[in-house]
């Protein structure tokens, strides 16, 4: 089933509803563009409060994958899939719901490459490949290639705010394998790294590396020079945004603002903030480049320099921020925007 254009997809290439009841179900697959190559995007599932917050959230990632490829230099447009997932786990049979979406996939006839998100990791898109080839390739680590995204948007930033190495504080929301991978890196560099996550078992593994683990409340006010969002979007509304006490924000999390408004409040209180769409593209640079061609040497090579070219990307965009006195979010997307276009 496709939605209206004159619908809340009017500025979409196409968007798709899959629903198979017997299985539990319920997903909108939302193709932003191809104008630049395919669209690329991973497959979310979690609870939504209603159809329409999980189509909002189609839209919004989508876009956000678009841009994030035009900033990236990649030839690939944006896209994303949102399952629904059901209050009742038991209504859900995993395997025949990501078969089914699988086939719808592949029916695109490669507009849409699908990857992992969140509720979607090694073992779905096991089942995704038995009936589509249109997916990101298993050698892949998306949360490695994240992280060393951020990562890079991190020696941007510090660049940015001329802080001296030795002492450097990091606060990172989400310790799962973004999170996680951030965390060691920076550690490895000699970093101060505070973190919070809900689950025990990754607050192990990061206490393991010397990671300071404070309570998921607490996350968001913890004194230090960078905070790195690294679990779901829209963290930061007015009131987090008050709580905050941080120098800059880089992080991995898709769409950190909960309003477009809550760029001109972290404007206006002086806090750098790195655009996701920037600095969150590693993931989606290794599935293009990867899937385009393959795993050799060569390929390898082609995604650490795209993924090592985010610093200077980012730089850009905050210098020009700067310039024009505005919220580099605001910049990143009449960039992206502009070659999107173009």
């Amino acid at each position: 089933m496709l939605f209206d254009r004159e619908g809340p997809g009017r500025d979409f290439e196409r968007l798709v509803v899959v629903q198979r009841p017997e299985l539990g179900l319920r997903a909108i697959i939302a193709i932003h563009s191809t104008r630049r190559g395919p669209g690329f995007g991973g497959i979310r599932r979690m609870r939504y409060a209603s159809e329409a917050a999980a189509l909002d959230d189609a839209l919004e990632l989508a876009s956000a994958m678009s841009h994030k490829c035009a900033l990236a230099g990649l030839r690939a447009g944006g896209a994303k899939t949102v399952v629904l997932a059901p209050d009742d786990p038991g209504a859900f049979d995993r395997e025949g719901a990501y078969e089914a979406l699988g086939r719808a996939i592949a029916e695109l006839e490669g507009r849409y490459v699908c990857g992992p998100d969140l509720g979607t990791g090694d073992e779905e898109l096991a089942v995704v490949r038995r009936v589509c080839t249109h997916v990101n390739p298993p050698d892949n680590d998306a949360g490695r290639s994240t992280a060393a995204g951020v990562h890079a948007g991190l020696r941007a930033v510090w660049r940015w705010l001329g802080s001296p190495s030795g002492s450097r504080r990091v606060a990172v929301q989400g310790l799962g394998s973004v999170g996680l991978a951030l965390a060691k890196a920076l550690r490895d560099e000699g970093i101060d790294v505070i973190g919070a996550d809900p689950d025990e078992a990754a607050r192990g593994r990061a206490a393991a590396l010397g990671v300071a683990i404070v309570p998921t409340e607490e996350i968001l006010a913890v004194p230090c020079d960078v905070l790195c969002p690294c679990a779901v979007g829209h963290v930061l509304d007015a009131a987090a945004i008050a709580r905050l006490r941080c120098r800059a924000i880089c992080g991995s999390a898709n769409n950190q603002l909960a309003t477009p408004e809550d760029a001109g409040r972290l404007h206006a209180r002086g806090i750098v903030h790195a655009p996701d769409v920037v600095v969150s593209a590693g993931a989606v640079i290794e599935g293009v480049l990867t899937v385009r061609s393959g795993q050799g040497a060569a390929t390898r090579a082609a995604v650490a320099e795209t993924i090592a070219r985010i610093e200077p990307t980012l730089h850009d965009v905050l210098a020009e921020a700067a310039r024009r006195d505005e919220p580099p979010v605001v910049v990143a997307r009449a960039m992206a925007q502009q070659r999107l276009e173009a």
